[in-house]
Parts: structure tokens; C-alpha cells; sequence
């Protein structure tokens, strides 16, 4: 079951929302990625495939333009 984003398009889009600091923070704190995934679906919702876009762009792995062809 796909549960939908809790944070809007304006969060989205910006790189220095606290949501992408709260990933770069787990990172930086050695939590394994699969448990980020995890937290950030449990906690902001969406689907494994946009959990793992959000921390990549957190990470500066990926374009944000990514993520929004997705929502």
C-alpha cells in the first residue's frame, strides 16, 4: 500500500529543509541505509523508491527533479 508524502512540494524543493538535514544527520551518524529508508517512509511517507530518492538527494546523489517526476 502506497501512503502518501506528509511534506509538500515547497519542502521538496528545497535542499536545506530540516527533512533533508534530519537524512544527512542519520548518515553522518553511521544508521545504515536501509534503515534510513525505513524511518524516512514510516515518518514522511511515500514508497521505498521515493524514501531512497529523498535520501539520495539529502546526500547530494541525486537531482530533486527526480523525486517530483515521481509525485
Amino acid at each position: 500500500m502506497q501512503v502518501p508524502l506528509k511534506v509538500g512540494k515547497d519542502t521538496l524543493l528545497d535542499p536545506n529543509a530540516i527533512e533533508y538535514q534530519w537524512i544527512r544527520n542519520l548518515t553522518s551518524e553511521g544508521v545504515p541505509q536501509q534503515q534510513i529508508n525505513n524511518v524516512i517512509q514510516h515518518c514522511l511517507g511515500g514508497t521505498p523508491q521515493t524514501a531512497e530518492l529523498m535520501r539520495q538527494i539529502a546526500l547530494k546523489q541525486s537531482s530533486i527533479h527526480e523525486l517530483l517526476k515521481l509525485i
